[in-house]
């Protein structure tokens, strides 16, 4: 596939896939704590960091979670209601930066699709819910799907899913389903297995503290990073330990878009700095002593030497033997029309 033909797809007007800036996603999730005021911080603060989207976590917890479920209590503490999300979604818009979120449940999916959000998320945990999958799917708005836990068949079952249903409009995020991830369970390498194999927009869900992982996932080809999002490590709740801080996110993200501009194209060629400085890097041929018209050329005669003025190293063999047809000075470079 050419550098012109890699697959994208396109959230709030913004174009994501390989030929473009990584597409980063402040992950929220839960780390508002049920705070209506503390979610719109975060949005403020993920914005003015330069990410391109913040993600929430919507859901009814009696939907998704039994009641004798030993995370029942703690997810009903921290759940926001449909009015708070528009609420959210609404303040994220006048700001500027895009707002969406993972629906864990069916009516949660239907609530956010009432506020109109661009994109929809599938988390990990319901890469095998396919009634869900195919409920938002039928939206035809853009999906990302993390693959935590996943396999390459799991995988391609969600995907002919939304294809069933004429949403081709997927990306999908390598993920490990660990919290906190570790660094020796990453597994980065599955990112160009799952762009080779599925050829869709791959990014990297990333549920660990390091920041060097997502450096290395962009570098490996990733299109997204997402990564958790919090405005205090010391706050209360399961996820804030390992989420990232403004000061660093904002760090973060700008070391993710250089690299993009580091890595350039597929294409092996001088660049137009190289080209400026080849006469004073390259060598030439040189006589190595004062040379008299009518002399033959050996190769004592000849020195290799900077700056690039003359004929080049590599023709060396094919002028030994020929006659000098001027007197040349030591140093001096020797030129084609130098010899007969």
């Amino acid at each position: 596939m050419s550098f012109s033909e890699q697959p994208c797809i396109s959230i709030d007007g913004k174009k994501i896939g390989s030929n473009f800036d990584p597409y980063f996603i402040a992950e929220a999730g839960l780390n508002h704590n049920g705070d209506i005021n503390l979610a719109k911080k975060m949005i403020d603060a993920a914005l003015d960091c330069g990410a391109d989207a913040i993600k929430f976590q919507t859901y009814i917890s009696e939907n998704f979670l039994t009641l004798s479920s030993e995370y029942f209590k703690f997810f009903k503490d921290v759940e926001l209601k449909p009015n708070e999300f528009k609420e959210l979604h609404d303040h994220a818009k006048e700001r500027g930066i895009t707002f969406f979120s993972a629906p864990f449940d069916i009516e949660s999916a239907n609530n956010l699709k009432q506020i109109e959000i661009p994109c929809f998320k599938i988390a990990s945990s319901d890469l095998t819910n396919f009634p869900l999958i195919k409920h938002i799917a039928k939206m035809q708005k853009p999906m990302i799907i993390s693959t935590g836990i996943g396999t390459l068949q799991e995988i391609q079952d969600a995907l002919d899913i939304c294809k069933s249903v004429d949403n081709g409009n997927v990306a999908l995020l390598h993920s490990v389903a660990n919290y906190p991830t570790q660094l020796d369970e990453t597994n980065l390498a599955a990112i160009k297995i799952l762009r080779d194999r599925f050829n869709v927009p791959v990014g990297y869900s990333d549920n660990g503290e390091s920041s060097l992982v997502d450096i290395v996932a962009v570098s490996l080809g990733a299109s997204i990073i997402e990564k958790h999002f919090t405005l205090d490590k010391n706050l209360f709740g399961p996820d804030h330990i390992f989420s990232i801080e403004p000061n660093n996110l904002k760090n973060l993200i700008h070391k993710l878009k250089l690299i993009k501009k580091i890595k350039g194209i597929s294409k092996k060629e001088p660049q137009p700095s190289e080209l400026t400085n080849m006469k004073s890097i390259r060598k030439c041929i040189v006589a190595a002593s004062n040379l008299i018209e009518g002399e033959i050329i050996t190769s004592s005669k000849l020195a290799i030497k900077r700056p690039q003025s003359g004929i080049e190293p590599k023709f060396f063999d094919e002028i030994i033997g020929k006659k000098i047809n001027k007197n040349i000075d030591k140093d001096s470079p020797i030129q084609w029309n130098d010899l007969i």
